[in-house]
């Protein structure tokens, strides 16, 4: 396979594994709670080759997902149930709650 093609065919998994709804996961209902995972997606990749007689090309990759916290929202409250103690990634989730709220109440609407 040319190292083209290996690139873009790469570069398409890679779209697939970072979409919003991996990183803000399905809202999901419990009783009159809505629970909404938050996930942190790390990926790598590399790609090589050679042209010529003998060509040749490799590419090795790798992706995590791992969650961070999950928003709860009950009667219009929203709150932050934070999977790890790092208090930095806390505050980048508390960034994203309004608009993670707005996008769940438009899918209400």
């Amino acid at each position: 396979m040319a190292i083209e093609n290996l690139a873009e065919s790469i570069l398409e998994k890679v779209k697939l594994i970072t979409q919003a709804d991996t990183v803000i996961g399905k809202p999901i209902q419990a009783g009159d709670t809505t629970i909404i995972p938050v996930n942190r997606i790390s990926v790598g990749f590399g790609i090589g080759g050679h042209s010529g007689k003998g060509e040749t090309s490799a590419s090795g990759g790798g992706a995590s997902v791992e969650p961070v916290a999950f928003l709860s929202v009950h009667n219009g409250e929203v709150r932050i149930l934070p999977v790890t103690k790092d208090s930095s990634m806390v505050a980048k989730v508390m960034d994203l709650v309004p608009d993670v709220v707005a996008k769940f109440k438009k899918s209400e609407d």
